[in-house]
C-alpha cells in the first residue's frame, strides 16, 4: 500500500474575510450570543472553502492571560488526539494551555489563534511532521512561551532543532508599538533586553526580536525562521488593536493565524 504524503498549509485571515471572534465588542449591541455564533460560522465556512477544510474544524488554545481562565504551569501544551474532536464545532472546545500540537494523523484539522497585533508562531518539525502553534503577545513573550513552544516540539517529536522551521505571523512592528512609559508587563529583564528601546521619551517594543531571541536560545537556525512582512497597524487589510485605540472610527475585529496538514494528491 502506497504511503500517504502530507504538507503543512499556513494561512492568515484578515478584514477581507471578516472578524474571527465571538467577543461582544466586535458586534452590534443588539446581537445575542447565537447571532454572533451564526456570523462567525459564516466566516469560518468561507475560510474553510477557500483553503479546503471544514470550517467547524478549527482548534485553538485558551491561554490563561487571554481568556483569564484557571491557572496552569507556563508552557503547558496539548497534543491533539481524538478526544478533542467530539464537538460539532471545535471552536467550542476548551483547551487550557499555551501551545497546541498536531500531526498528520489528523489531516485538515486546523490549529491556530486569533490576533489583532500580537504575533502567532507556528513551529514545525519537518522531519516528523509535527507542528506547534502558540499566541505570543507581549505577556506571553514575557513568560517565554516562544521558548516553551520549541521545547514542546523537542519533547514530543522527539525533535532535532535543525529540523524545526518557524513562521512568525503578521503583527505590529517595532516602529508602531509604542509606550509613553516603560511597559508594566515587561517584568522579565532578560527577555526584553535590547528589545525595548527609548527615544525622545517614547518606548519602542520589538516583539519579533524578542521572539527570535528565544528561538535562537533553543538552537533554532536563523535561516529556519520566516517572518511575515506585514505590520498589522499599517496594513489596511488587517484588524489592529492599536489602530482601534488610536482611531475610534476604525473597523474593529480579530484576524486568525492557523495551519493544518493536508494530503498531497498525486
Amino acid at each position: 500500500m502506497k504511503q500517504k504524503k502530507y504538507k503543512l498549509i499556513i494561512f492568515e485571515t484578515n478584514r477581507k474575510e471578516g472578524c474571527m471572534s465571538l467577543a461582544k465588542k466586535f458586534y452590534p449591541t443588539t446581537y445575542i450570543e447565537e447571532e454572533r455564533k451564526k456570523a462567525l460560522k459564516t466566516i469560518k465556512e468561507k475560510i474553510g472553502k477557500k483553503y479546503n477544510f471544514n470550517g467547524n474544524h478549527i482548534l485553538q488554545p485558551k491561554q490563561k492571560d487571554v481568556e483569564f481562565k484557571e491557572d496552569y504551569p507556563d508552557g503547558k501544551y496539548v497534543r491533539i488526539t481524538k478526544e478533542y474532536l467530539t464537538k460539532e464545532d471545535y471552536w467550542d472546545e476548551e483547551i487550557l494551555c499555551d501551545i497546541l500540537l498536531i500531526d498528520t494523523k489528523f489531516p485538515n484539522i486546523v490549529i491556530g489563534h486569533r490576533m489583532a497585533d500580537c504575533p502567532v508562531i507556528i513551529a514545525e518539525d519537518t522531519k516528523n511532521q509535527l507542528v506547534a502553534v502558540s499566541h505570543c503577545g507581549a505577556a506571553q513573550i514575557n513568560r517565554e512561551v516562544p521558548k516553551w513552544t520549541i521545547k514542546a516540539l523537542l519533547k514530543e517529536g522527539p525533535s532535532n532543532p535543525e529540523n524545526i522551521h518557524v513562521y512568525i505571523g503578521s503583527c505590529i512592528k517595532k516602529e508602531n508599538y509604542q509606550y509613553d512609559k516603560y511597559p508594566h508587563w515587561a517584568t522579565n529583564n532578560e527577555v526584553w533586553k535590547d528589545c525595548i528601546t527609548k527615544k525622545n521619551n517614547i518606548y519602542y517594543i520589538d516583539l519579533v526580536k524578542a521572539i527570535k531571541k528565544q528561538l535562537y536560545s533553543t538552537n533554532i537556525k536563523k535561516e529556519n525562521i520566516t517572518e511575515s512582512p506585514y505590520d498589522t497597524y499599517l496594513s489596511n487589510n488587517y484588524y489592529s488593536h492599536t489602530e482601534e485605540i488610536k482611531d475610534k472610527s476604525s473597523k474593529i475585529g480579530q484576524n486568525f493565524v492557523g495551519c493544518f496538514y493536508t494530503e498531497i494528491k498525486n
